[in-house]
């Protein structure tokens, strides 16, 4: 199947459910650390997988500053700047299939912008969250495009 996916067809929802309408990019990544080891009987070289950790960034617009309000405030209160889940979805607008991922136990320690202003630039102002997940868990899959 000659085609491709375009990450424009996608939905996320904040820790209260409520989307997030001004998203424009979302990214989650599990990465790995490794140590290299040899295997004795061969002499081959491998990894060992001894940790991990699950990056979290999602950029969108000024006007969906709730967020933001939320987790500065949490910051000024002595509190983790946390969401417990953010859950987003992509689709595939020509078969209808979708792809949910909940993503729980957020913690932001990015940097996080309290006032920021261009007067010389004709673009809009982004928010980017930064920071890692706890867990996370495929909701609805993909099927198997291969034919």
């Amino acid at each position: 199947m000659e085609r491709e996916l375009i990450g424009r067809n996608m939905w996320i929802q904040d820790h209260n459910g409520d989307p997030i309408q001004t998203i424009k990019e979302m990214e989650v990544l599990l990465k790995t650390e490794t140590l290299d080891i040899v295997r004795a009987m061969r002499m081959a070289k491998t990894k060992q997988l001894v940790g991990y950790e699950i990056t979290f960034k999602m950029v969108m617009s000024k006007l969906e500053s709730r967020l933001r309000y939320k987790l500065l405030d949490d910051f000024k209160a002595g509190r983790t700047m946390f969401l417990p889940r953010v859950t987003g979805k992509l689709e595939d607008k020509i078969t209808g299939n979708i792809e949910r991922v909940l993503m729980t136990g957020i913690h932001i320690h990015g940097n996080i912008d309290i006032f920021i202003a261009k007067t010389n630039e004709n673009k809009g102002i982004d928010i980017t969250l930064e920071g890692t997940v706890t867990d996370f868990e495929f909701l609805d899959k993909f099927p198997d495009y291969m034919a």
